[in-house]
């Protein structure tokens, strides 16, 4: 049964989550790039290698979200995040996983707008295109992911709440290169990877929602509130610096 916190604590986390959402990293340069500027051959290889290293820990992380609820007994965050897992996973069609769409999505616009050859998303970890700050996001996360319950929920929340905006701007660099497939095969086979995230049934909207009603459900003190705190602006923080570091690879 979900047990709330005092109203002091809820207004704390309350707060914590209104100013994460205010965070820097939702109006990074990168981002504005990606709206402005289109992609070339060599920039989109980049984009490409370091997006696909980035993402790949996603549903590592859910998945460990899910162990540790189950054994921390948090029902409520168990099945909010086994859905999330479920949705990730392609709802049991390995085909509909999102890695797969993320893989398929990224290499068929690659070859068919800049003739630049696949690249499977494992492949990216040995890339040399991926840069420090990518892998230092990655490793980063990880270490915030299993440093306490508090600090994953902190890690979790954050990334959520990140990925509705990161792929609506991703979708919106994505429309702004094609040229060479018509409009219903970009939609079916290139778009589709976005819109099973932010399409009209807003699902990013809904996980960021379900994370933040996780957090707050795990808040008993202002240390538990600290403890998120302190790890979602890490992972957020982090992420900034990822982004500009990209920002700076593809204009200077």
């Amino acid at each position: 049964m979900t047990t709330f916190p005092s109203t002091a604590i809820h207004d704390s986390v309350t707060t914590l989550i209104d100013d994460l959402d205010r965070h820097p990293v939702y109006e990074n340069e990168y981002f504005k790039l990606l709206e402005g500027t289109p992609w070339t051959g060599d920039t989109f290889d980049f984009h490409r290698a370091n997006f696909y290293h980035r993402t790949e820990g996603t549903v590592k992380g859910i998945a460990h979200v899910c162990a540790q609820a189950a054994a921390h007994d948090d029902m409520d965050t168990l099945v909010l995040f086994s859905h999330i897992l479920n949705e990730e996973t392609g709802d049991g069609n390995r085909a509909h996983c999102h890695e797969v769409l993320m893989e398929n999505t990224h290499n068929l616009h690659g070859q068919v707008e800049f003739g630049v050859a696949p690249m499977l998303v494992k492949e990216a970890r040995e890339s040399k295109l991926v840069i420090p700050e990518t892998l230092e996001y990655r490793q980063r996360t990880l270490d915030l992911l299993s440093a306490g319950y508090h600090s994953m929920l902190g890690v979790a929340m954050a990334l959520e709440s990140h990925a509705d905006r990161m792929l609506k701007i991703c979708r919106t660099a994505f429309r702004n290169t094609n040229k060479n497939l018509p409009q219903d095969k970009f939609v079916h086979d290139v778009e589709v990877y976005f819109n099973v995230h932010v399409g009209d049934a807003g699902v990013e909207e809904r996980h960021a929602a379900d994370a933040k009603k996780c957090v707050v459900n795990n808040c008993r003190s202002e240390a538990d509130v600290a403890a998120i705190a302190a790890a979602a602006t890490e992972t957020l923080d982090v992420q900034l610096r990822m982004w500009n570091a990209m920002h700076k690879a593809v204009t200077h």
